[in-house]
């Protein structure tokens, strides 16, 4: 991200109470606190969540669907409540949806698919990454087929720091794992930018005290809806709108 040598750097904050619902994100400037521990806490920080914002995985688990309903056709009766949780960590999707089976029909959700990077995801990453943006993900899916899918797909070495389920004792909206992911890469929250593709994505940002963006890319929104300052079309526009937020520090 560029730098000015005017001492001022951009503060990216979250409306106070925005956790109890959408609402626009707004942008500020200040000084940079002499207090900060490094320099590093000084650069915005991009926090991305994994399923549905950088890689399409929807099409495995309805696999998985499938799969369990063709073993078990009354299992069917639990797809609707597993599709209406999204974004919640899996093991608590299975138990809401089929209640006591959880640990039996994980494997299913569990087999190794190589996911599907969204378009134009890799070339943001590259630019991030050339300008020395701090990355870390943060996901709700389980931290070993969450490596695996990182690895996979060659996304891997993008990212500083990886959380997954096991690592908090909260997941999202909860922002544990947010804050632990800012911290070990030495940034300040109010510096950094979490992009998720759901609701649960934007209030855990929201009460990280981060900027929250949504990405609509993997299931855009009608045209005629009005849209939300929030929202992201293409993940294009993250390096657009760091890029306008670096030039009003200037």
């Amino acid at each position: 991200m560029p730098q000015t040598d005017r001492g001022a750097s951009l503060v990216l904050q979250a409306p106070r109470g925005a956790h109890s619902g959408p609402v626009a994100t707004r942008f500020a400037m200040s000084a940079l606190p002499s207090s900060l521990p490094s320099a590093r806490a000084a650069r915005v920080a991009v926090i991305w969540d994994y399923d549905g914002t950088l890689v399409a995985t929807r099409f495995a688990d309805e696999a998985a669907v499938a799969e369990l309903i063709r073993r078990d056709p009354a299992a069917a009766a639990g797809a609707e409540v597993f599709w209406a949780t999204e974004g919640q960590p899996i093991i608590q999707r299975l138990e809401l949806a089929w209640p006591g089976r959880a640990a039996e029909v994980l494997p299913l959700f569990d087999q190794r698919v190589r996911p599907h990077v969204h378009r134009g995801v890799r070339r943001v990453l590259d630019d991030l990454e050339s300008r020395g943006v701090p990355m870390a993900v943060v996901s709700s899916r389980r931290r070993e087929p969450l490596e695996w899918g990182l690895r996979a797909s060659e996304m891997r070495p993008y990212f500083d720091i990886v959380i997954g389920l096991e690592d908090v004792l909260s997941p999202k909206p909860h922002p544990e794992g947010l804050l632990v992911a800012a911290r070990r890469m030495g940034v300040v929250p109010s510096r950094s930018v979490y992009v998720g593709d759901s609701e649960v994505d934007v209030e855990a940002g929201h009460r990280a005290g981060m900027t929250a963006w949504r990405a609509s890319w993997a299931d855009p929104p009608p045209r005629e809806a009005p849209r939300a300052p929030f929202l992201l079309l293409h993940p294009g526009e993250i390096v657009e709108r760091l890029d306008e937020l670096s030039a009003a520090a200037g």
